[in-house]
């Protein structure tokens, strides 16, 4: 029996809408509809076809599935799941890439939301942007924590890139907005589902990407590395077509990688995957 478990489904509904179930030893933490809404300046744009899945794939104690549909003006719309059995962690993260170069300078905004289970608490800093969940007396239900990649890890940064944003807890409902001024965006979410790691120390940070000797922008790709307790993990995220990039010293052609990271060693890729385009 999996201790850890997700579960999706893209295909029952005609609107874009996606349920989703994360479950830790068969008690859900997360379960409901996976909602997103994405706006080109006050334009919303909406799905003009179905979910497809585009790549499955497992590897390492790691399973990753991504889905996709196209949205109005131009946009597709991805939506990745990331389940690393080994090191306990959960990545659910939505790309919104842009078709052609933008010739607007609209902001593109986004805003995501989840259902969080009635017998978790949210625990949350006036400091930091990270929320903890812990349950309510003896519930059983084991605590976790979530990472905004995309955002600062303190609320008083001031973003130095296209990227703005927060994490919300409200009313039951685990909520991420962000906005760029940049063509296309990329909102990573990480769950700690170690609630014995919770304890530990923990941080992230986005990383420089080059490509041809000059720097990247998040527009076009994105590097976060990432610590949970003792162990460090590399996330890439390539938002154009393929094409090599360098990130933490370490060449990347794929459209995504995610690898745990040693000072010594170097880079250990656990799941490295060519989106179809």
């Amino acid at each position: 029996m999996k201790k850890l478990s997700v579960s999706i489904d893209y295909q029952s509904y005609n609107d874009g809408s996606v349920f989703l179930d994360v479950a830790i030893q068969n008690e859900s933490i997360l379960t409901g509809f996976w909602t997103f809404d994405v706006r080109l300046g006050k334009k919303g744009l909406i799905p003009e076809s179905r979910w497809t899945k585009i790549c499955e794939h497992m590897e390492k104690g790691c399973e990753y599935t991504e889905i996709e549909l196209h949205l109005s003006e131009d946009y597709r719309f991805q939506r990745s799941l990331l389940l690393n059995h080994k090191d306990k962690h959960l990545l659910l993260a939505d790309s919104i890439l842009a078709e052609a170069e933008c010739k607007t300078k609209k902001t593109l905004s986004y805003c995501s939301d989840v259902q969080v289970s009635p017998k978790l608490r949210a625990k949350t800093s006036g400091e930091a942007t990270e929320i903890e969940y812990q349950p309510f007396g003896r519930s059983g239900v084991p605590g976790f924590r979530v990472l905004p990649l995309a955002l600062p890890e303190w609320k008083a940064s001031t973003p130095v890139g296209l990227v703005s944003g927060k994490l919300i807890a409200t009313e039951g409902r685990l909520v991420l907005l962000q906005a760029t001024t940049g063509r296309s965006l990329f909102a990573p979410l990480l769950f700690d589902l170690d609630a014995e790691r919770l304890s530990k120390r923990y941080t992230w940070r986005q990383l420089t990407v080059g490509e041809d000797l000059q720097l990247v922008s998040e527009d076009r790709a994105v590097g976060y590395r990432i610590q949970l307790g003792k162990r460090q993990f590399l996330l890439y995220r390539s938002l154009t077509p393929q094409t090599n990039r360098t990130v933490l010293g370490h060449n990347l052609i794929d459209d995504f990688c995610f690898a745990r990271f040693d000072p010594e060693s170097g880079v250990e890729p656990l799941i490295a995957v060519e989106v179809a385009e």
